[in-house]
């Protein structure tokens, strides 16, 4: 696939729309006057699934069937959860065998949600070790779907960018959580067209700042194993060349600390009265960061991807 832009988000769109949710898009008075601005929240948390991993992986699947013009007979997949579980659907869905490989310290939630569905899930001491089985499966003909390095991933992911800004009209600015980067590309690619004057954030956990620290070096860096943060959706070893060259472009990354993570996945829960997983917490956190550095900014209207709901 050439570069990527808006058109490769809108012809995702309409791959998945009959498969995916077109979720919630509300505003909450409360939550408002706390942050001081117009913040509407994308409940990805009520996707297929219960996370936006949903959409990537229907447009990956569904794209090869386009050009191959039959499924892939069996799928491998790295994944420290939400990945796991839309891929363990999709593959039910459509009848394919799905290998999935995960890290001992996943959420069990996850990992049992994973194999309700069918998959085979076979779990692993270290992230190095998750995505090397993963790469090597590929050799006895799995198709392997990436979590975030995947052009088909990043265009699904930012449909749920696409559906909010179609809805609500141009925004000052988006939060996006970013493990790997795939929701804020795509988030990014679809504000393009849609609210191109829009600043795109990455908020991702200080415990896992891969991101920010790759572009603070102004090339990738990583971890050697996998992140210490309750944010498990972000626990990444590192981004990867296709989404750093958009979050190269980006506004900005906000580094989220734990505290701020736990506070503000409770504080959600308890305001919108829904099950809010820690790493969709990263977003409003990174928006209480953007308005305490920017009080100009106090009152205008934000986008907010809320990513997953996977949480007991």
């Amino acid at each position: 696939m050439n570069e990527l832009n808006f058109e490769h988000i809108l012809k995702a769109h309409h791959r998945i729309k009959n498969y995916i949710e077109k979720t919630p898009l509300i505003s909450n008075e409360k939550l408002n006057q706390k942050l001081g601005a117009q913040i509407f929240l994308k409940m990805e948390n009520q996707q297929k699934t219960n996370s936006f991993k949903a959409r990537g992986a229907f447009n990956a699947v569904l794209k090869y069937q386009e050009d191959h013009g039959n499924f892939p007979q069996k799928i491998v997949v790295q994944s420290s959860g939400n990945h796991a579980q839309a891929i363990a659907y999709v593959c039910k869905k459509f009848g394919i065998k799905a290998l999935i490989y995960m890290i001992t310290k996943a959420s069990p939630l996850k990992i049992k949600a994973a194999k309700d569905l069918g998959a085979e899930v076979v779990l692993l001491e270290k992230r190095s070790q998750v995505n090397q089985q993963a790469l090597e499966k590929q050799k006895e003909g799995y198709f392997f779907v990436h979590p975030s390095a995947d052009a088909d991933v990043i265009c699904g992911q930012g449909t749920s960018a696409l559906e909010a800004l179609e809805e609500i009209g141009e925004v000052a600015a988006i939060f996006a959580p970013c493990g790997g980067g795939g929701l804020v590309s795509g988030c990014f690619l679809a504000a393009q067209k849609l609210s191109p004057q829009a600043k795109v954030f990455a908020c991702e956990p200080l415990n896992g700042n891969d991101t920010a620290e790759s572009l603070r070096q102004g090339k990738i860096v990583g971890f050697d194993d996998t992140p210490n943060t309750i944010a498990d959706g972000a626990r990444t070893l590192s981004t990867s060349e296709i989404c750093f060259n958009h979050i190269k472009q980006m506004a900005g990354v906000f580094e989220i600390s734990e505290e701020e993570i736990i506070f503000w996945q409770k504080k959600l829960s308890e305001i919108l009265q829904q099950k809010i997983e820690p790493t969709s917490a990263l977003t409003i956190a990174g928006i209480e960061q953007y308005l305490k550095k920017n009080l100009q900014a106090k009152n205008q209207k934000f986008l907010a991807i809320i990513s997953g709901g996977n949480i007991v």
